[in-house]
């Protein structure tokens, strides 16, 4: 009976955190017989990643047309992800790297370098501010609408505490960001990710909250969003948070395309409804 009451609890959360803002959901078709061409737009924790993490055998892009296979359904997906962008390059690329690959469906995922701030360069405030951020997912969702295709949000996954060099640098300038906090690393991210869900309201966009995700991953008995996160890093999903982040967008993205299938788990396994 317990087993059974914590899957339904899973089973839940996930549900809550696939809900569409406003209770819209965009249309996502190809034509008939032709595989739905998805392109994932990010930066270092969408962008293949074996280059600097060769533990990570496989990004979520990497995992999501063999995911959605398992349900039926065709697609092709273009990685458009580059480590330490922010979304002004995102708009600035979008024609070459996104629309040129005429998609179905564009997955945005934006915020750690957004909010960042460059301390060890003397900076005091995030890269981009809030205003700027929020206007540039409104004109990447504008854009890629025009040409046709849909758009899912995804927000930034939360991040830790680990990486010695940024512990030290935040440490030496009090004020910023609260190294003896576990949660301090996040405090501007998290206000980036709420822009997020608030741009995904306004604009009638899907949402798959990643950020809500991993704090609740870490809630659960025995779990830690470090389970979650390259060691030493701290920013980056390591292989396990890539599988899960494959896991949800593969779900949200199969709820789109009408097809109603096994929800999956936060602890990456997935259960039918009973």
């Amino acid at each position: 009976m317990r087993n059974r009451a914590r899957a339904l609890s899973l089973l839940l959360l996930v549900a809550a955190l696939d809900q569409v803002p406003g209770g819209v959901a965009e249309p996502v078709g190809a034509p008939s017989g032709s595989p739905v061409r998805i392109v994932a737009l990010g930066d270092s924790t969408t962008a293949t990643a074996r280059d600097w993490a060769p533990e990570i055998k496989e990004v979520y892009a990497d995992c999501l047309p063999a995911a959605l296979a398992r349900r039926g359904l065709p697609v092709v997906v273009f990685n458009a992800g580059i480590g330490d962008t922010t979304t002004r390059e995102a708009v600035a690329r979008l024609d070459r790297d996104v629309l040129s690959h005429h998609p179905n469906l564009v997955v945005v995922q934006f915020g750690i370098n957004d909010s960042w701030i460059d301390v060890d360069q003397g900076k005091t405030r995030p890269r981009l501010s809030r205003s700027e951020y929020r206007d540039n997912l409104r004109t990447i969702i504008r854009r890629v609408r025009e040409q046709g295709a849909a758009v899912v949000l995804m927000t930034p996954n939360s991040m830790r505490w680990e990486d010695p060099y940024y512990i030290k640098a935040f440490t030496d300038h009090p004020g910023l960001l609260d190294v003896k906090d576990v949660q301090g690393i996040n405090r501007l991210l998290a206000i980036y990710a709420q822009d997020m869900r608030e741009v995904a309201r306004s604009e009638s966009v899907p949402l798959l909250d990643i950020y809500r995700a991993f704090e609740q991953y870490g809630k659960m008995p025995g779990r830690s969003v470090n389970d979650l996160l390259l060691a030493g890093d701290g920013f980056h999903p390591n292989q396990a948070g890539q599988r899960l982040v494959c896991r949800l967008l593969s779900d949200r993205i199969a709820r789109l395309l009408g097809h109603q299938g096994p929800a999956p788990r936060l602890d990456g396994s997935s259960e039918r409804q009973r």
